[in-house]
């Protein structure tokens, strides 16, 4: 880890983070309201703070007007965990990562390639990941939050059996959502609600909303992702009575300015990475995990905030009795024989 003493550099860190954060997002007149999801966020946040580990960004720091949010989700084919990844950041502050990454397309020979973590074998990819995370830290004001949860918990909207799955899909079809599984009914509600709450932790009032999401089940086209930000806008008066000015959004297919992929892709890359980590490391164990090229540098990325952005990851998982269990997570590099680097994880419970 590298430290500064620089009183200018330090000056602009502390422009750019919230003092004294106001962590009580769930208002005590919607009690009984709340999913175990969001308690569960905000007390992963409250231990982070008590641990004096936490740093969030000031979204209306350098007189910036909009909030930029950039999901995505890994987890749908094998493996033990959902993974759901938002990127929410200073939307107007963000021209002079546009002017670095312009340079490390140009450096690396990039053109428009989307940078993914399925194409991390790609040697364009591969080469330019460093230099990507590297501006992703220093020139996006922003929180990359990360919320794993484990598939053995069914549903964080109600009990753990069929008829929740279809009570949420019948909600969705009456505010015009198309019939949905049960199963994407709930990762509905898991974004929308992930999405509303990091909105009223970071969001100021009469700040503008721009949501990119995935182009997935939950948002299969235009249409679709219309209806989740209308669902959006709705869940957020849950959590906030301040007034937000427009809210509106893209997918990825229908906007593929580099300018947006860039962002769209810190949450995939990210996403991926800890689907495969988590059920490997369950597999092997920690000390015998291993993760694909690219991903390593990934792990290794999350374990510091940046001078701009700034990193939170929350699991979910069940203890032997069942009920829901909330950790923070932390990653530090260790050598081991040979040479290899393996990430464990730290748990603040």
């Amino acid at each position: 880890m590298n430290f500064s003493f620089d009183a200018e550099l330090i000056a602009k860190a502390r422009e750019l983070i919230l003092h004294r954060p106001k962590l009580d997002v769930l208002r005590p007149e919607n009690e009984g309201r709340y999913s175990p999801l969001v308690v569960s966020i905000e007390n992963a946040l409250k231990s982070r703070e008590a641990a004096g580990l936490l740093l969030l960004p000031d979204l209306s720091a350098l007189a910036n007007s909009t909030i930029g949010i950039f999901s995505d989700y890994s987890g749908e084919g094998a493996g033990k965990y959902y993974v759901y990844s938002f990127l929410i950041c200073a939307w107007g502050s963000l021209h002079p990562f546009r002017q670095q990454m312009k340079m490390v397309r140009e450096k690396f020979g990039m053109g428009d390639k989307e940078i993914e973590f399925k194409d991390f074998g790609m040697t364009v990819v591969r080469k330019a990941l460093p230099a990507y995370l590297d501006v992703l830290n220093g020139y996006v004001p922003g929180l990359l939050f990360t919320l794993i949860v484990d598939k053995r918990i069914v549903s964080l909207f109600g009990p753990p059996e069929k008829a929740t799955g279809e009570a949420l899909s019948q909600r969705l079809a009456e505010q015009g959502f198309a019939k949905l599984k049960p199963a994407v009914a709930e990762k509905a509600f898991r974004v929308v609600h992930t999405a509303a709450f990091l909105t009223a932790l970071l969001g100021h009032e009469g700040q503008k909303i721009f949501w990119m999401s995935d182009h997935d089940a939950i948002c299969a086209n235009a249409a679709a992702h219309e209806r989740l930000l209308a669902l959006f806008h709705n869940v957020l008066g849950l959590y906030t009575d301040r007034t937000f000015g427009l809210i509106g959004g893209a997918m990825p297919f229908s906007e593929r300015s580099t300018d947006y992929l860039d962002l769209l892709s810190a949450s995939d890359v990210v996403a991926g990475t800890l689907g495969q980590y988590f059920t490997g490391r369950d597999e092997v164990g920690a000390e015998n995990v291993r993760v694909k090229e690219g991903a390593d540098k990934v792990l290794v990325w999350l374990g510091n905030d940046g001078l701009c952005l700034k990193k939170l990851c929350v699991q979910l998982f069940p203890d032997e009795q069942g009920a829901i269990r909330t950790a923070t997570i932390g990653f530090t590099p260790k050598q081991v024989r040979d040479g290899i680097t393996f990430l464990p994880i730290h748990l603040c419970r």
